[in-house]
């Protein structure tokens, strides 16, 4: 009989009872509120104990210490949290133009260190009010004046927009982005101390004073700008002599060309246009054309025809033209060597010499940087 009996069943596990709704909305309702209260009671310990009590600045030499903590907008007594710190500093270089870049840190419990770096002026553009505006090599506006300060004047710049502490936008003028990328090339070669005036009035006849000494005319700024820039520092610095004073240009086929002026001649490029001087450089150009762009061609034939057109009296410019003619007789042309390098390792002779023989630099047309 007992082989009949049946097994007892197996103990019936006991189902854990899930919380209820109003049980799960009480503990979120519990973390939300403690939550809040841990930041309530870090708001209050931030805004009893992290005061601003110290501002200290490094780096400056422009402005003065005060200067800057004035034009902050943090003053003793804030948060040293609760303010945004991007705002803070482009509020701080809009206002104090001269300010490059600004870092600001936080020194717990109650010190702010601004360290500033300053850019200085690099230019000078006049306004239509006969005032300047001073510009940094990055194209910022840093104040305006009734004196070019003795900075580099730069023509061809009159219709960019001109607010200070702002800078100007390249895309609003293709000479706004000339400047910018003449005034880096002329950095990397380390002349943008010795730079005398850039008119950009004819783009495709740009013009840089050097030292005051040097007439540098690269033509149109293009991918060959620090290439043209930098053989025309090697030209300057070691193949003319310390006495020469000039025009540089390229003609045609790629050719430096040197051609002896005075510092006067040198000084009116700066401000006079490609289209007024064009009679004058086909006067001075040795071979006529070589060197101008197409424009300069058309414009110089347009001068042609409307100058016999002019009152014969007028002999004043005809005499400065056949003094700039006689000049001609002393071009030199350069070559691009194809030994050339960074190195500056070159033979010849850093004396001026008429003889100087062209055939010991061939043209290195496939150049690349």
């Amino acid at each position: 009989m007992n082989e009949n009996r049946k097994a007892p069943a197996p103990p019936r596990r006991k189902r854990r009872r899930r919380p209820g709704k109003f049980r799960r909305a009480l503990h979120a309702l519990s973390r939300a509120v403690l939550l809040l209260l841990l930041t309530a009671a870090a708001i209050v310990m931030m805004t009893i104990f992290f005061k601003v009590n110290t501002i200290s600045v490094e780096g400056a030499e422009k402005y003065s210490a005060e200067e800057i903590t004035n034009a902050l907008d943090i003053s003793k007594g804030d948060n040293l949290y609760l303010w945004n710190k991007m705002k803070v500093q482009e509020h701080l270089l809009e206002k104090l133009p001269y300010l490059d870049s600004v870092r600001i840190r936080r020194h717990l419990p109650d010190a702010l260190v601004l360290t500033v770096t300053e850019c200085r002026a690099a230019a000078a553009v006049k306004a239509e009010d006969g005032s300047y505006y001073y510009i940094s090599s990055t194209g910022k506006i840093l104040e305006q004046s009734t004196s070019d300060g003795g900075l580099a004047v730069v023509t061809g710049l009159e219709g960019a927009q001109m607010q200070t502490g702002k800078e100007i936008a390249p895309q609003t003028d293709a000479a706004v982005s000339a400047y910018l990328e003449i005034m880096q090339a002329l950095s990397e070669q380390q002349m943008a101390d010795d730079l005398q005036f850039i008119n950009l009035q004819e783009l495709t006849d740009v013009r840089i004073g050097c030292g005051g000494r040097f007439d540098l005319r690269i033509g149109a700024v293009d991918s060959d700008l620090s290439y043209r820039i930098r053989f025309a520092q090697t030209v300057m610095s070691e193949r003319l002599s310390p006495s020469d004073i000039g025009r540089l240009y390229w003609d045609d086929e790629g050719r430096m060309h040197f051609v002896p002026e005075t510092a006067e001649e040198v000084a009116r490029s700066g401000s006079v246009s490609g289209a007024a001087d064009a009679m004058n450089t086909i006067a001075q150009n040795p071979d006529g054309e070589n060197g101008l762009t197409d424009s300069q061609k058309n414009n110089a034939q347009t001068s042609t025809t409307d100058s016999s057109t002019t009152d014969s009296s007028d002999t004043t410019d005809s005499a400065d033209t056949s003094d700039s003619t006689d000049t001609s007789s002393d071009d030199t042309t350069y070559y691009d060597d194809s030994s050339y390098d960074d190195s500056g390792d070159y033979s010849y002779d850093d004396s001026y010499d008429d003889s100087y023989d062209d055939s010991d630099y061939s043209d290195e047309s496939d150049y690349s940087e």
